[in-house]
């Protein structure tokens, strides 16, 4: 069972994604436990875990980017998704790691590609790789994975809470890793998790544990940008 919030306090807003969400489900034969709520005060005295949020974040009392931080110290794998009329939040949406952010109004084709992908996203959230160096072997979550750098005979796989040395070059690890709308080159000898990109520019990647890499390319950056945007959703 998938726990699911949809918190807008537009009633159309919500009765529009729930029936979208309804559709999705019988397509997807999947089982959703799915909260509704009009008002963003009831996650004061929040205790239950959500898989996926649905949050608009222009609301009284508590905003939909302060909910999402609240919603992730109950759940840090939480899947959030922030629906709004304005493209001004999209920096502070990053820096908390919003998986997709959506324009009202709500486009029903955008909308089902969109979860569509954040149920694939939670299919792969505990998807692990194997790294073995030397004796010892070592699992890493591949939601983890900041950027694999290329190195003369091998690579450097840097995690948000490790650094480890391996002997396979980074394309090895790409189609081991199978998550092409994740993980993108942003230099021919970087390939980055976008997942965990909080902002850019032509010449750093700030990730998710504040550090600015060296790791984006002139010749990539339109790409990079590209891809960016795509994984966020298609942002306006």
């Amino acid at each position: 069972m998938i726990n699911i919030l949809i918190c807008d306090d537009e009633v159309k807003i919500t009765n529009k994604v729930c029936s979208l969400i309804n559709e999705i489900k019988l397509s997807h034969n999947m089982n959703f436990d799915v909260d509704v709520k009009n008002s963003s005060d009831f996650i004061l005295n929040c205790s239950k875990s959500y898989d996926i949020a649905i949050l608009d974040i222009e609301m009284p009392v508590v905003n939909g980017l302060d909910m999402a931080e609240r919603l992730k110290l109950i759940n840090s794998d939480i899947i959030i998704i922030v629906l709004t009329s304005y493209s001004k939040y999209l920096d502070s949406a990053m820096k908390i790691q919003v998986f997709r952010y959506l324009s009202k109004p709500i486009e029903k084709e955008r909308f089902i590609r969109n979860f569509s992908e954040a149920l694939s996203s939670y299919k792969e959230l505990s998807k692990e790789i194997i790294i073995q160096k030397s004796y010892e072997v070592f699992k890493i979550k591949t939601k983890d994975i900041l950027y694999i750098e290329n190195k003369k005979h091998g690579s450097i796989i840097k995690t948000k809470y490790d650094l480890f040395i391996t002997n396979k070059k980074p394309q090895e690890w790409f189609e081991i890793i199978n998550q092409p709308n994740c993980f993108v080159y942003s230099h021919k000898s970087y390939i980055v998790n976008m997942q965990n990109v909080i902002n850019f520019n032509k010449n750093f990647i700030t990730f998710c544990d504040n550090t600015d890499v060296h790791c984006i390319s002139q010749r990539k950056f339109s790409d990079f940008k590209k891809a960016f945007f795509n994984f966020a959703g298609d942002i306006k």
